[in-house]
């Protein structure tokens, strides 16, 4: 299965229906890997939140700086919940991470959905605005030109339902999962309820539901945008009916 990848975010036919395909079957392998972990039949390595950390870096700082200035409450909490479930799951399947690379991508991987940027939303697909606006902020404090590009692809890519671990990196390939946990509950039997107890008492999930149904009711996605085509797939009823919510 390979990785939908587009860097303008707007999918043609075949792209669109490539994408469809692709959600099928990554939930069809979320819901195996459950029963078969609900069996004892696959295991995952143990978790502690004291153990994940924020990187204390320059890039990480000036990232939290544009965090705090454009999100609302709810978006900031998210994208720190990300970071933290998406190195959660690179510990819980033994993946080595570059947390300073995660944090960054992690904490700014929602910029398009802000006051104000949203208005890129009618013109293309919002991940890859703020895969392009990380991407900036990256090559203009001294990140490296390929750092800074595989950034702005680990974002770009963060609303797909597969991610080419081999071809894009772990990173990449856990930040995917992690968003999708906080917004839909995917992947959650990777870690323990304890894990996500303590995330959620350090970032609580306060209006969460309702706000990030919002970004995808009230902004005028483009058509044939990952967002446009999520939406079109029942991310309502996905996003509603997240089990973290009443954890």
């Amino acid at each position: 299965m390979e990785s939908i990848y587009n860097e303008q975010g707007i999918l043609n036919n075949k792209e669109i229906l490539r994408f469809k395909f692709s959600l099928i079957t990554s939930k069809i392998g979320e819901n195996k890997n459950k029963l078969l972990h609900k069996l004892g039949l696959k295991s995952y390595f143990g978790t502690d939140f004291e153990n994940i950390s924020i990187p204390d870096s320059k890039i990480v700082r000036l990232a939290i700086e544009e965090a705090n200035d454009l999100y609302n409450f709810s978006l900031l909490k998210h994208c720190y919940r990300t970071y933290f479930f998406s190195a959660g799951i690179a510990l819980s399947q033994n993946l080595k991470i570059d947390k300073e690379f995660l944090c960054t991508t992690s904490i700014l991987h929602d910029i398009g959905l802000t006051d104000k940027h949203n208005h890129v939303c009618d013109k293309q697909c919002f991940a890859v605005h703020s895969g392009s606006f990380t991407k900036e902020l990256a090559l203009n404090n001294g990140v490296g030109k390929i750092r800074a590009n595989n950034m702005k692809t680990s974002i770009d890519m963060h609303l797909n339902p597969y991610v080419n671990r081999k071809k894009f990196g772990n990173e990449a390939y856990v930040l995917s999962k992690g968003a999708a946990m906080d917004v839909i509950g995917a992947h959650s039997f990777q870690l323990s309820p304890g894990f996500i107890h303590d995330v959620h008492k350090k970032y609580p999930r306060v209006n969460f539901k309702e706000n990030i149904l919002k970004t995808m009711t009230l902004l005028n996605h483009k058509e044939k945008t990952r967002a446009d085509t999520l939406f079109k797939m029942g991310f309502q009823k996905l996003a509603s009916n997240n089990d973290l919510d009443i954890i």
